[in-house]
């Protein structure tokens, strides 16, 4: 990597105060006590960035990274909004330097991301990359977050990906299958999502799912940890290149809650979501 990577573009910091907009289930709002603000970022560098004088298409040479994340003000406690802030910035910055050390600003992850582009003796063209975090769902206690990047940085064709996490509002840690769900949830689960899916790729029951191009282990299906709590079920999401080739890309269905209604005890957080 270039130590003098000059930085051609500003950084742009916008901040945008918000009241989260909740969710609709059944007509009525869900009341809860998320509050955020929206952080947009925004770095380029390298040799020709397109501001640069005479830059055309085919001679720029240029590295942008674009952030856009949510800042918790508020949640269940205030060790809660802070442990999800750290969380989110952890998922916002995982990249790293020569030596596997993560940057721990935005500013610090466009460095490394145009010296990661300027150490590149043919780059040619615009790398990009963006990062996006969004609220798509929150209740009384808890919320599922939207992590999604694409981008650019050579090769065949440019990259895309997308997660849920769902958190706890009120300890601010990441929920799991297993903290929602009762004991014993992954077969009856697993037989519903496969119903879900095969309906999102338009397969019948019947049908080879190592035939239709995809790739689970010994041609059963089985739902992956990308899963977000959403209005009417659990959303789960497969990636291009998880179970299927790139061409075919993403696969995202959802379980409803009517049909998973027994795996859900009562001491669960998501049971105020789903009855």
């Amino acid at each position: 990597m270039l130590a003098k990577t000059t930085l051609l573009v500003a950084s742009l910091l916008a901040v945008t105060g918000c009241k989260l907009e909740l969710p609709s289930i059944g007509g009525s709002n869900i009341s809860g006590p998320l509050s955020v603000e929206t952080v947009e970022f925004q770095q380029a560098g390298g040799p020709q960035c397109p501001d640069a004088p005479a830059t055309t298409p085919d001679n720029v040479r240029c590295a942008s990274l674009h952030l856009t994340y949510p800042k918790v003000l508020a949640a269940g406690n205030s060790q809660a909004a802070a442990a999800i802030n750290q969380f989110i910035q952890a998922q916002l910055l995982e990249y790293s330097d020569n030596e596997g050390q993560p940057p721990t600003t935005p500013e610090a992850f466009a460095a490394l991301f145009v010296a990661d582009y300027n150490s590149v003796p043919d780059a040619t063209g615009l790398w990009e990359m963006e990062r996006k975090v969004e609220v798509k769902f929150a209740s009384d206690h808890l919320a599922t977050l939207s992590f999604s990047e694409s981008g650019y940085t050579g090769g065949a064709h440019p990259f895309s990906g997308q997660r849920y996490f769902v958190l706890d509002l009120d300890s601010g840690k990441q929920l799991t299958l297993a903290d929602l769900l009762a004991s014993g949830y992954e077969t009856p689960l697993n037989t519903v999502g496969e119903a879900a899916f095969r309906a999102e790729r338009g397969l019948s029951a019947s049908a080879s799912l190592e035939e239709a191009g995809f790739w689970f282990a010994n041609n059963l299906f089985k739902v992956n940890t990308n899963f977000g709590v959403l209005g009417k079920g659990l959303t789960f999401n497969f990636n291009p290149y998880e179970v299927a080739p790139y061409a075919m890309g993403a696969t995202e269905f959802t379980v409803p809650y009517g049909e998973i209604a027994a795996l859900i005890p009562d001491t669960s957080p998501l049971a105020a979501v789903a009855r």
